[in-house]
């Protein structure tokens, strides 16, 4: 049956208007990173060919290449970077300062904070599809999905053996979670969301980890919905020589932080819980019990990666040419 011509006209305008405010809609992702030379040209690429216009680094002393695969980015006019090389671990201060300058210098009309093991992955095939069909939402909470690599003997390698994603994870309160990860792998549990915000009623402060809003912004009525387009598919574990170093790096920087603030911030109690197994010098355990899948494998709460995420990490293959 054939439309009404009035109707097929309003229709095609909707869709003009709803193309040409993807367009205009200015979407700007900030990273913050320490030697993650291994992922952090991969995470930029994907982010440009997904609807990122422009990315904010900030690069806390890195001394593994990361460094310098950011300046290249930079040559090529996508990246603004910032350097804070201190060993105290302010993330909050300096992914919030990010955010404030993707808005008074860059323009921002939407902003995510991404760590360089994610990809914010929009099913629809860009980032600002949803931010534009939900016009009223000023804030979209985005679910983490972990990858996870085969376990080989400790010959784990990054990204060929990232086989399995966490489909179905174990939801139970912190306090509980707390005592089950001395048995069962940390991954398998329910990380909190993440968000991604418009800033048409200005600048949005997140909280540590970039899970929410600060607190103080909800005087001002934002809209928040669940985001049903996109997922961060987060690789936290790449091997055991990648996951030792992270725990080194962001183990001192919170325990420099807690010493300069004098808090305990309960938001990080994994990571001090693998830093304390390091100093033990049972760190090595840990990452074995992470990749032990077995039992999940079997009841389906871990399944095989689909061939569209399997097709993903192609991004984190070296790029073949120069740059």
């Amino acid at each position: 049956m054939l439309l009404n011509p009035d109707v097929h006209e309003n229709v095609h305008s909707h869709h003009h208007d709803f193309i040409k405010l993807k367009a205009q809609t200015r979407l700007i992702m900030t990273l913050l990173v320490r030697n993650e030379a291994d992922v952090v040209e991969g995470n930029i690429r994907f982010h440009l060919d997904h609807g990122v216009d422009f990315i904010i680094a900030t690069d806390n002393g890195s001394s593994d290449g990361t460094t310098e695969i950011l300046q290249d980015y930079v040559k090529q006019g996508v990246v603004h970077l910032l350097h804070e090389p201190s060993r105290v671990f302010q993330q909050a201060a300096w992914v919030n300062n990010m955010g404030r300058l993707a808005l008074a210098q860059f323009g921002a009309d939407a902003v995510f904070h991404s760590d360089a093991d994610e990809l914010w992955y929009p099913n629809s095939g860009s980032l600002k599809h949803e931010l534009c069909l939900k016009y009223d939402a000023d804030v979209l909470s985005i679910p983490i999905v972990n990858m996870v690599l085969a376990a080989n003997n400790g010959r784990e390698r990054f990204p060929d053996d990232v086989c399995y994603e966490v489909a179905q994870p174990i939801s139970k309160p912190v306090q509980t979670v707390m005592k089950e990860v001395n048995w069962r792998s940390f991954l398998l549990y329910r990380y909190p969301n993440k968000i991604i915000y418009k800033t048409r009623q200005g600048h949005v402060d997140v909280v540590q980890g970039n899970h929410d809003i600060l607190l103080a912004n909800h005087r001002r009525n934002f809209v928040k919905n669940i985001s049903q387009d996109i997922e961060i598919l987060h690789f936290p574990v790449r091997g055991f020589e990648q996951f030792q170093k992270k725990i080194i790096n962001n183990g001192e920087g919170l325990a420099n932080l807690s010493k300069l603030t004098h808090t305990d911030p309960v938001a990080a109690w994994h990571v001090k819980r693998w830093y304390a197994l390091y100093q033990q010098g049972r760190l090595k355990e840990e990452y074995q019990r992470l990749l032990h899948l077995d039992k999940s494998l079997k009841t389906g709460a871990v399944t095989e990666l689909p061939i569209h995420k399997q097709k993903l990490l192609q991004y984190f293959q070296p790029v073949s040419c120069p740059r």
